[in-house]
Parts: C-alpha cells; sequence; structure tokens
C-alpha cells in the first residue's frame, strides 16, 4: 500500500481507505497482497508470493492469479482470528481462495464486485459465450455468488445485474470514488509548464492505454482539430497494449498535436489534471453502461472539465458535477461537437468547478464509501 500520495492504482486506494475506516474504529486488519518487485511496501500489509504478470496474456494472468491465492491461504496461518474475509474482484481467480479462507476461519465472506467477469469481457468482445474461458469465470461468479454472506458492487447498473443472478442475496452499492488525499500532492511545475506550452487548449488522457479504452476516438478529434487549425494539444498519459498502435496511428497521420508522455506517479497526475484545460475518459462502446472510469472522480475532484465517451452510470456522475460534456461511445461527429463547445467555452466550465470540487470531496469520496462498508459488515457480522 505505501505513501498514500503514490497509489495509481483503484483497488489499492478501495482497500487502503476501508482499513483506515476500520482502523479508526479499533477494529484490526489483515491485507494480503501480491507481493511486486519495485512496489512500495506496507508493514500492515501481509505480501504473498506470486508469479509475476510478465505479460497480460491468458497464461500468465492464471499463473499469477492461482499462485496468489496459495500462496494467501498458506499465510492465513498468521492471521489469527478473523470474523470477515472480503474478496475483492477482479481479479475473478482469487475469489474461491477467499471463500477458502472464510471455511477454515469460520467467517463471514464479503465478495467486493468492481467488474462483473465474465460480463465485462463479453461486453469488451475478449471472447465469446462458448469460449472456455467463459465457462470458467461464469463458474466462479456463481460459485461466489452462492457462498458470500454480503456483496458489493461499485455502481447502480452492476448491483441490478448481480440481483438477477442471485435474487435473494443482500446487494450493496458502494460506489469508487475521489481520493480526498489527492488534493494533498504537489504541483510539479517544470510538468506543469511543460503541458500549458504556448497558451494552447490541453486535452488529456491519464490510464491505461489498453482495449478497453477506445482512445482513437481521441484521435479522431485531434485529427479534426489539426485540420480546423485549433491551437489545441492532447497528451496521452499511460502504458498499455495499445500504445504501439496508437503511436503508429499518429505517425501515420501526422498528428502533430498528439503527444505521448508515458507512465506517471499518481503526484504527477495531480499536476497534469491541474495543468489541463479538460480531461478525455473514455469507453471503448456502449456496452459498458455498469462501468464507471474511477479517472472521471479523479479529473472533477481537482476541477477540471471532462469530455466522456460512456453511457450509463458514469454519465450520472458528470450529470451531477455539471463539469463538462458525455457523448455516446463512438459517436465521432458528437464527440467533436462536444470538443467543440469546450474549447469554445471555456468560461462557462469555470463556474461549475467549485460545486465539482465540494461534491467529489463530500458525496463521492471513496473515504465516504469506505464508511458505509464499514457498517455494512458490520451489520454482517451480527448476523452470524
Amino acid at each position: 500500500m505505501g505513501d498514500p500520495y503514490l497509489i495509481d492504482n483503484p483497488c489499492t486506494k478501495r482497500i487502503r481507505a476501508l482499513k483506515e475506516a476500520l482502523k479508526l474504529q479499533g477494529h484490526r486488519v489483515v491485507i494480503m497482497a501480491p507481493d511486486i518487485k519495485g512496489n512500495a511496501r506496507d508493514p500492515e500489509v501481509t505480501y504473498c508470493p506470486a508469479i509475476p504478470l510478465r505479460k497480460k496474456n491468458v497464461f500468465y494472468r492464471l499463473a499469477n492469479g492461482i499462485s496468489f491465492a496459495i500462496s494467501s491461504i498458506c499465510s492465513l496461518r498468521k492471521a489469527g482470528r478473523i470474523d470477515i474475509v472480503l474478496t475483492t474482484t477482479p481479479p475473478a481467480l482469487i475469489s474461491p481462495a477467499g471463500w477458502l479462507m472464510a471455511k477454515i476461519k469460520h467467517a463471514r465472506l464479503v465478495y467486493d464486485v468492481r467488474d462483473i467477469w465474465p460480463d465485462v469481457a463479453l461486453e469488451m468482445n475478449e471472447f465469446t459465450e462458448d469460449s472456455i474461458y467463459y465457462k470458467i469465470f461464469r463458474f466462479i461468479r456463481d460459485f461466489m455468488l452462492r457462498h458470500a454472506d454480503l456483496i458489493t458492487a461499485v455502481s447502480d447498473g452492476k448491483v441490478n445485474k448481480l440481483k438477477e443472478y442471485a435474487p435473494q442475496k443482500r446487494i450493496v452499492k458502494i460506489p469508487n470514488g475521489f481520493d480526498v488525499y489527492f488534493l494533498q500532492n504537489k504541483l510539479n511545475t517544470a510538468l506543469y509548464k511543460k503541458i500549458a506550452m504556448n497558451g494552447n487548449f490541453v486535452c488529456v488522457y491519464t490510464g491505461n492505454l489498453g482495449l478497453a479504452q477506445g482512445l482513437r476516438q481521441l484521435l479522431y478529434i485531434a485529427d479534426k482539430a489539426k485540420k480546423s487549425g485549433l491551437h489545441a494539444v492532447f497528451w496521452l498519459y499511460g502504458k498499455g497494449a495499445e500504445e504501439q498502435e496508437l503511436r503508429e496511428h499518429v505517425r501515420e497521420h501526422r498528428l502533430d498535436n498528439v503527444f505521448f508522455g508515458g507512465k506517471l506517479s499518481n503526484r504527477d497526475i495531480f499536476t497534469v489534471l491541474k495543468a489541463a484545460d479538460i480531461s478525455f475518459v473514455p469507453l471503448v462502446n456502449e456496452n459498458l453502461k455498469d462501468s464507471i472510469p474511477t479517472k472521471i472522480y479523479e479529473a472533477l475532484g481537482v476541477g477540471c472539465p471532462v469530455l466522456l465517451a460512456a453511457e450509463g452510470d458514469a454519465v450520472s456522475v458528470l450529470e451531477d458535477a455539471g463539469l463538462g460534456i458525455a457523448v455516446r461511445p463512438n459517436q465521432m461527429e458528437a464527440l467533436w461537437n462536444a470538443f467543440l463547445r469546450l474549447y469554445n467555452d471555456k468560461e462557462s466550465m469555470e463556474h461549475q468547478k467549485k460545486h465539482a470540487m465540494e461534491l467529489m470531496q463530500n458525496q463521492y469520496s471513496i473515504q465516504r464509501s469506505a464508511q458505509v462498508l464499514v457498517k455494512e459488515l458490520k451489520k454482517c457480522v451480527r448476523s452470524k
């Protein structure tokens, strides 16, 4: 877990907030995490050996998940008395290990669902219903839903979908959200000046350069902006499976207004969002209606307007904040028109910034979600 200001993994932020909320009320917390070389170490975390995820393919995902599941079960003897075992997914493969731990310790089992596997893989067209991978993950999902004493999910859409699979179970929304620690980061002055160069309108993307993000939509906007003679630049920060293809696209189309900044620390993401005029937050298609990209909370939390390419639950968050425009994914002309509105009307967004920032801190923070989850955990224990 380490320094909270350096954390950029949404799952880690979520669990850290829960740990802090529990400890404030005098509870003992045991966290088991894979031992990943190079990551900051938290003395309160039990690190379990796992085969490194050298490549994001099926073999390494299976090896990583199964090895961590086995080593975490082996580490259970050090944990002492346990009342609740909470397992968070993804990754889906470790969830059965949580069930076994709860059995061994005679504890309540909480199944925390951040993405529903295999549903999300189908929505992203990663595999089909007749594939062996779908059948494995569906078995794990259904097994965990049957055996969990409490099920939590991060959005209304996911709660509703899980209720269809497990209508007799208690399922509670515990959203992801804005980490209030994020505001304690300090501005990287050199990076700020580099991004906000020459008075250009700055659009940034921060996050994974992967298949779920639909970043060709951003390159389309950049191409239109160049052809229209707009003083706009586009920065992509992150690493991922699609990075090389995106770079090749930029070279082929001579998009000299697009820049790749590499993977940044949590502290520098704060600076990037403070320097930007808008943050682009996309999803790859309109199937992902129950998904809320966590980067939307960070942008709104620092007062950076959002151009959102999504439908469903994510749009509701942006509408509450009133700081940006939402468009259905892959509606290219609509995206371009929304970008133009934000480009031409910066002043109107300024009036909404304070409201959006206060909303993220007071109503949409992960610290608030952690407090709600603590109350649910207490109910779960009392029902034993």
